[in-house]
């Protein structure tokens, strides 16, 4: 595997857990294993168990096996939770390659995503119960926030409250969840596990809004994905719901696109253009730096070392990442 860009000196983990997630979802049935690795060697930058790890690490933790166990269980739910995202969401292509869906069947990709989720658990289930309940939770509240988002979609009911609620569940929440479980396994204290938790918590609002504005500015060469795919696909998200805020005239076109299955290329096109020109972009932007400072200011707590400066470095490549 080459060097990560999120690595953060945590390379020969991550390696591992790469290692440990094209084992795990070795199965009899060669759809099941091809589909699976097909959403696993899409990339992605392993976000999520590099703070797992560094969670893990920043307070003294050194078995390997079980931070590499763990991360690598966070990773296939969130696996998972493309595949069948993807599939709500009739989504063409993910990270610049044809979705597992497309590719295998609607069928053969729910069971994909199901299978994906037990591999999880199998992995999650050999720690203990105060492992299980957090990761547990976590799921749960990732089901809400996609039941909450789906409830939003074709419409214009959604307020930014509402948005930065579903972001939380969908995206930092399990986040959080594995910071906390990194610090758990590492044996730190009950504040320990509550301010790397809430750096989870806050790294991953920031994480969803720059994701959010790369769906309007990013390069699709560097996202994997056409801009304006939010609109295409009906919803709205932070710097829509700002313009719309902000712009009558953004209002009525927004309102309209997310209205339609299948809004045309220049519809998509111009309401991009009217979200980029009102300004929404750099006040979207200003939420993330807002939450990035947010999340550092969690991370008190630590002692100054190689990984907890990590977690810092982290919040400033979260904020300033194109893809």
């Amino acid at each position: 595997m080459k060097p990560s860009p999120w690595d953060f000196g945590v390379n020969s983990e991550l390696k591992l857990v790469e290692e440990r997630l094209r084992e795990i979802v070795e199965s009899d049935e060669k759809t099941l294993t091809d589909a699976s690795l097909h959403v696993i060697d899409s990339g992605g930058k392993r976000f999520r168990p590099t703070v797992t790890i560094l969670s893990y690490k920043s307070l003294g933790g050194q078995e390997v096996g079980q931070i590499v166990d763990i991360a690598a269980g966070f990773e296939l739910i969130h696996s998972a939770t493309l595949v069948h995202d993807d599939i709500n969401d009739g989504g063409n292509t993910r990270r610049g390659r044809e979705t597992v869906y497309l590719k295998y069947g609607l069928h053969n990709a729910v069971v994909t995503g199901d299978f994906l989720f037990v591999k999880a658990f199998s992995l999650g289930g050999m720690f203990d119960k105060e492992v299980v309940r957090i990761t547990s939770d976590a799921c749960a509240k990732l089901a809400e926030g996609e039941i909450m988002q789906s409830r939003y979609r074709h419409t214009t009911d959604l307020s930014i409250n509402g948005y930065i609620r579903i972001m939380e569940r969908k995206t930092a929440e399990p986040l959080s969840a594995g910071a906390t479980v990194g610090a758990y396994l590492a044996g730190g204290a009950v504040e320990e596990l509550r301010c790397l938790g809430a750096y989870g918590l806050n790294l991953g609002i920031a994480f969803q809004i720059v994701d959010d504005i790369l769906d309007f500015v990013g390069e699709e060469a560097r996202t994997g994905k056409p801009v304006g795919t939010d609109l295409r696909e009906g919803y709205l998200t932070l710097p829509s719901l700002i313009a719309m805020k902000d712009s009558e005239s953004a209002t009525k076109e927004l309102a309209d696109i997310v209205s339609q299955n299948e809004p045309s290329p220049e519809a998509i096109k111009r309401c991009v253009g009217l979200v980029t020109e009102s300004g929404a972009i750099e006040k979207a932007r200003a939420m993330a730096e807002y939450s990035g400072v947010e999340a550092l200011q969690h991370l008190g707590c630590l002692s100054n070392t190689q990984y907890s400066e990590a977690l810092r470095d982290l919040v400033s490549k979260v904020l300033e990442r194109d893809s």
